[in-house]
């Protein structure tokens, strides 16, 4: 049990070598920080932000950027192979899954070696992942179990109903819902921040 704490506390450490974060900023113990390029402005968390989920990025490339105050969730994953951009005032729910690449080659071969390049090596230094941005922009409401894949543009004060697969792009101040999400109805603006 010793070993596995000092394990715990070391990879805590040296995470913290390979990642910004800005004022008053909680990384809970659920959280992951996983920075396969090992340079420091590859993922990048802004004040007063809360994690409990991970943020990843892959050994080939990528990049995370969080705004302020933002929250991710429990058991929520953030893999960055290219460019995950998170606005100001973004709450990611628990068991949540953003993606800018397709994580594993469609090829069966290559998939597997991937694989074995993970098990043995570490993430590939060289692979395509057919990685595409995403954005998130300023106040969006990501619901519990939802998933933002490669390429989608969520706007501002957005709402994504839990349990929703974006696929596309999200228009400001609206509910989306659904697998594949689309509009349920357009949201009254709030407070300007």
């Amino acid at each position: 049990m010793k070993n596995i704490i000092k394990y715990l506390i070391k990879r805590t450490v040296w995470n913290r070598r390979y990642y910004i974060h800005g004022k008053k900023c909680v990384i809970y113990n659920t959280a992951n920080i996983v920075n396969n390029l090992k340079q420091r402005d590859c993922i990048i968390i802004g004040n007063h932000c809360h994690i409990r989920g991970e943020l990843l990025v892959f050994g080939h490339g990528g990049k995370i950027v969080m705004g302020d105050y933002c929250y991710v969730g429990k058991d929520s994953y953030i893999w960055s192979a290219k460019k995950i951009s998170i606005g100001n005032r973004v709450l990611i729910s628990h068991n949540c899954n953003i993606f800018d690449n397709d994580t594993h080659p469609l090829d069966k071969v290559e998939r597997h070696n991937q694989f074995k390049d993970i098990i043995f090596e570490g993430h590939s230094k060289s692979i395509n992942l057919n990685e595409e941005e995403v954005l998130i922009e300023n106040d969006v409401l990501i619901g519990a179990c939802s998933i933002i894949l490669k390429g989608v543009r969520i706007g501002e004060g957005a709402i994504i109903s839990a349990g929703s697969i974006v696929t596309g792009d999200v228009p400001p101040d609206t509910i989306v819902a659904g697998n594949p999400a689309r509009v349920i109805r357009k949201l009254d603006k709030g407070y300007e921040a």
